[in-house]
């Protein structure tokens, strides 16, 4: 009976388990790539949500701070508005105070349409700044 070669011995065996090895290191090296491509995603991802959270906490502390100067504003022109009734002739100081008391409520205005401004931001692809009409 012939005895069958060993594996160094066939002819055609180096050259396709050679073959068989680039494959693999292919395979290996386009799988690393793809990992790498996976974890700088990933990694970007992470820098977004947290420039998301960062931008949705800034719109929240401008609502909160808005929110006070609301409270304030309507505690100052209800005080005005009583002194005046009650006491001042004039008027003077419960329009000053009440004039006051529009100018928070303007901040407290843009604050919050910036704030909304903000969070809207956040839902589009490609975030443009619509730039100030001089009026």
């Amino acid at each position: 009976m012939d005895e069958l070669p060993t594996p160094s011995a066939r002819p055609d065996d180096s050259s396709s388990a050679d073959g068989r090895e680039h494959d693999a290191d292919l395979r290996d090296a386009a799988l690393d790539t793809r990992e790498k491509a996976v974890e700088a995603r990933e990694s970007a991802q992470v820098g977004r949500d947290q420039e998301n959270q960062a931008i949705i906490a800034a719109a929240d502390e401008r609502d909160r701070a808005a929110d006070g100067r609301d409270a304030v504003a309507d505690e100052r022109d209800r005080a005005a508005s009583l002194d005046s009734f009650l006491r001042d002739a004039n008027y003077s100081p419960g329009h000053k105070a009440r004039m006051s008391a529009g100018l928070d409520r303007m901040d407290s205005k843009d604050d919050r349409l910036s704030a909304a401004d903000d969070r809207s931001n956040l839902t589009r692809d490609d975030v443009v700044r619509p730039e100030p009409e001089d009026d």
